[in-house]
């Protein structure tokens, strides 16, 4: 399964909205052009906030109480074949990433996926999670604080994260000047590693307020269709490690298999 980690330094950037758009999002890519096997409904979203507001992106009532990892199967919650998981005590589970291995959660040449929503208060879970994850989409909002944190993220995610370490700018009011212009230099510093924008849309909590999916509510909401831009671009990676995954699994079987050269054999004159 390749795993998706969705976190942030920095709360209220709309973490939370973009790791449940990303599951559906991501689930519906099966069969389209460069991202075949990525979803197909095989996909899972897990967060482990203690207080998460997951529920209500799935047009679920806030008292619904996800179950963790390994629930018996009548607990499972499922909506358009998407399971959704709680793992609160992850942050201080030595045993947690174990689990996530047994699960079969950490091979990326599944064809599976888990996206993983850690707020931005479990920094260091994030840490120890990234180093699995097929991809870290962090998002970010328009504005100074933001930006300030940009060197260090940079600096942080090092080498890995010039292939991996993805930016999303969210809540994005592209009629305010500042915002426009905090954007427009983000994509300067970060480049391609910048995959996508959610733009600020009355339709989010009006949707959550209406316990409703936003596809349902608004189907041309202007953040639904940019989250569903954004799904597109996170599957393109995962499709890529996937190929590369399974390629290199293929190619240590073919060389497994090769049959061992006798002792002795003749050599060209």
């Amino acid at each position: 399964m390749a795993l998706v980690l969705c976190h942030s330094p920095k709360g209220g950037v709309g973490a939370t909205f973009l790791a449940a758009h990303l599951a559906m999002g991501l689930s519906q890519l099966e069969g389209t052009d460069g991202v075949a096997g990525v979803g197909g409904g095989d996909v899972a979203l897990m967060t482990t906030s203690t207080s998460d507001l997951t529920p209500l992106h799935f047009g679920l009532p806030p008292a619904q109480r996800l179950p963790s990892m390994g629930s018996l199967a009548e607990a499972s919650v499922l909506v358009n074949g998407i399971s959704l998981t709680c793992e609160p005590r992850a942050l201080n589970d030595a045993d947690f990433l174990p689990r996530l291995e047994d699960a079969g959660f950490l091979s990326p040449a599944s064809n599976r996926t888990l996206v993983i929503d850690v707020p931005a208060g479990e920094r260091m879970l994030a840490r120890r999670l990234m180093a699995h994850a097929s991809v870290h989409v962090c998002p970010l909002t328009a504005s100074p604080d933001c930006l300030a944190l940009l060197p260090q993220l940079l600096d942080e995610a090092g080498d890995w994260g010039a292939l991996r370490n993805t930016y999303v700018i969210g809540k994005l009011d592209e009629t305010r000047k500042l915002a426009r212009h905090v954007a427009a230099f983000a994509r300067e510093v970060l480049g391609e590693r910048l995959i996508g924008k959610i733009r600020n849309d009355q339709a989010v909590p009006e949707a959550l307020a209406m316990l409703q999916l936003l596809s349902r509510y608004a189907p041309a909401s202007a953040a639904l269709a940019d989250a569903r831009v954004t799904a597109e671009a996170v599957g393109k990676i995962l499709a890529e490690e996937r190929l590369a995954a399974t390629t290199a699994e293929q190619d240590a079987a073919a060389a497994d298999a090769a049959p061992i050269g006798k002792p002795g054999a003749s050599r060209a004159a």
